[in-house]
């Protein structure tokens, strides 16, 4: 007999780490622009003048999905949200090495 929930594993902390994450940020112009981090951002749909790097503040911590690392920047003055990913600078992961070696073919 088995027990119930016997075929669901546990995953441990590195493949957590390394999954996939899907983007939280909502963008629209129904609603305001509202900062709930963890599950959600409600974003305008586009960004304004005053939307500029010195204006965008790190929302929650940077992560790192196959070797890229990203964070959500949200602009102070009007909510414009962005997944901001930092250029691949190190990185010994086969999707880093793959999107180099692509990225150096479509720059030939």
């Amino acid at each position: 007999m088995r027990r119930i929930g016997s075929n669901i594993r546990r995953q441990n902390q590195e493949s957590k780490s390394n999954r996939f994450s899907k983007n939280i940020i909502r963008y629209t112009d129904d609603e305001e622009p509202k900062n709930e981090y963890p599950k959600r951002i409600v974003s305008p749909s586009q960004p304004k003048p005053c939307c500029t790097d010195q204006n965008r503040e790190i929302v929650g911590r940077v992560r790192e999905v196959e070797g890229f690392k990203f964070c959500y920047k949200i602009c102070e003055t009007c909510g414009h949200a962005v997944r901001y990913f930092y250029p691949a600078v190190q990185g010994t992961s086969d999707a880093v090495k793959s999107y180099r070696k692509w990225k150096t073919y479509m720059v030939q």
